[in-house]
């Protein structure tokens, strides 16, 4: 990285943030909150228009044109286009401009992006642990981001330099950087993301439309994520299938191990371990 992003600690001066979703709008209150000037671009005019209007950006249009003159793009556009407008963006960005993602899978991502990669961009896949089951830039919000984990999955192809500045560009946003190959991040974001998703959604099939009537605040709070865009999700089980599925085998083998717990009349022996949660859980407490 040459200096064009300046040094780790006033990096970035300049963002674009490509899609303007959940997170890639909460990045971007979060940033102008900071002190970055922030682009954004998303082919959607009333994403831009309301980006505009709740000050999260300072400029936005649908072209990705307007990545040169940032020092750092976030592409937070869905899953499946995460890598094509990675892609398309660093061909357009300027020689020491430092290039992440924050999609919720990553070897195939890092794979593709870093075998097209222009010269002179740095690429640092990554993922911001952080999110809720709303849709679009009206759902974005910045406190979604405190003390939350920001996954970095650097590789042997990764300038060690373009780590050290979005280490220090993760705390700067109020977030705990975690460095973790591509692989590792995909099985572990199964097991804690991806499965807790297709949990919630089981746990509100399998209750009763009467029952859900008188629900508590723990049906509500193990269901919420159920309501997550659907689509989102199907692509994410597509792209990390097979964590997902190794992580479902883990979790029927423990749900039958309740079962049978709870068949022989020893429901004890089941439940034993389920007081440590709190105490191993990671994020903020």
């Amino acid at each position: 990285m040459d200096g064009s992003a300046g040094t780790p600690g006033s990096f970035p001066r300049t963002a674009a943030v490509v899609g303007l979703g959940v997170i890639g709008g909460s990045l971007a209150l979060r940033l102008r909150a900071v002190g970055v000037r922030v682009l954004g671009v998303d082919v959607d005019p009333s994403a831009l228009e309301l980006a505009a209007r709740r000050g999260a950006i300072d400029a936005g249009g649908a072209s990705l044109d307007g990545v040169a003159e940032a020092d750092l793009v976030i592409v937070a556009t869905p899953l499946d286009q995460v890598a094509a407008t990675a892609i398309a963006a660093a061909m357009r960005m300027r020689r020491g401009a430092v290039l992440t993602d924050v999609g919720s899978v990553k070897a195939p991502i890092v794979a593709a992006v870093e075998a097209a990669l222009a010269g002179g961009v740095q690429y640092v896949g990554g993922h911001p642990m952080a999110g809720n089951e709303g849709q679009g830039m009206a759902a974005a919000d910045a406190e979604l981001l405190d003390g939350r984990p920001f996954v970095l999955t650097p590789t042997a192809l990764t300038a060690p330099e373009a780590v050290a500045a979005m280490q220090a560009f993760v705390v700067r946003l109020g977030m705990r950087p975690v460095i973790l190959d591509p692989v590792q991040h995909d099985e572990m974001v199964a097991q804690v993301s991806h499965l807790p998703y297709l949990v919630s959604l089981a746990l509100h099939r399998a209750v009763a439309a009467d029952a859900r009537a008188i629900g508590g605040p723990a049906h509500e709070e193990m269901t919420r994520i159920a309501r997550s865009p659907a689509k989102m999700w199907a692509a994410i089980c597509r792209a990390n299938r097979d964590a997902i599925l190794r992580a479902l085998t883990r979790y029927e083998a423990e749900l039958a191990r309740l079962r049978r717990s709870v068949e022989d009349g020893t429901p004890e022996e089941g439940l034993i371990g389920g007081e440590e949660a709190r105490d191993t859980m990671g994020g903020r407490r």
